[in-house]
């Protein structure tokens, strides 16, 4: 069951969504993708170890991360990045449970939207399952030039809507989740995380329209 919270006046326009950890179950996959960076620099693969900075940072920082800010190792890697098909992981991501229904029960009341560190594989993967067409913007570090915990990326996402702060919530599952909605004083819906300041909690996808009133 969500946890208790307010229910708002009347219900989002808009529903955001993080697609690592909430829409995407990526752990393993990119545990997968960055050892095979590593193992291809010829270091130890260590990506399980770094899991909560890759889960939730962008490739540049996560790769930074991974080779101790050595940045010589680091044009190495975004050398090599650059050779790699995109699409050689996204295979290996799968759905969480009632994503695909849910998305599609949410956008008969509501418009959604993705805003996420997710990067050159972002709309490859949605394009993967068939879910590209539901959302109306898709908004990465790319796009915004910061990735989260900057609110950059939740303003360029509200501009694309033309919604206000009040008028949208966003569901993620990360402390750079809950940074950026507090910087942008959007409600966030901590997904599958008890440990997020959040406007609300929730374990399964199916909470989510009932508890916005959708």
């Amino acid at each position: 069951m969500p946890s208790p919270a307010k229910s708002p006046a009347c219900p989002p326009r808009a529903v955001i969504f993080d697609l690592d950890g909430v829409i995407f179950d990526s752990g393993e996959s990119n545990i997968a993708f960055y050892n095979h960076i590593l193992t291809a620099l010829g270091r130890p693969a260590v990506a399980r170890q770094a899991f909560e900075v890759i889960h939730s940072e962008p490739l540049d920082r996560s790769l930074r991360f991974l080779l101790d800010h050595d940045e010589a190792e680091y044009q190495r890697a975004m050398a090599f990045c650059r050779s790699l098909d995109p699409g050689l992981f996204v295979p290996t991501l799968t759905l969480h449970p009632g994503v695909v229904e849910t998305l599609a029960g949410l956008k008969e009341r509501a418009r959604l939207a993705v805003a996420t560190n997710r990067t050159v594989t972002c709309r490859l993967a949605l394009s993967h399952f068939g879910l590209l067409e539901m959302f109306e913007a898709v908004v990465t570090p790319m796009e915004a030039g910061r990735p989260k915990p900057d609110p950059t990326m939740m303003h360029l996402t509200l501009e694309h809507l033309g919604l206000g702060t009040d008028e949208v919530v966003y569901v993620g599952d990360t402390g750079v989740d809950q940074g950026m909605c507090q910087a942008a004083s959007v409600r966030l819906i901590a997904f599958r995380n008890q440990g997020l300041q959040a406007w609300a909690h929730v374990n399964d996808f199916c909470e989510i329209p009932p508890l916005l009133g959708l």
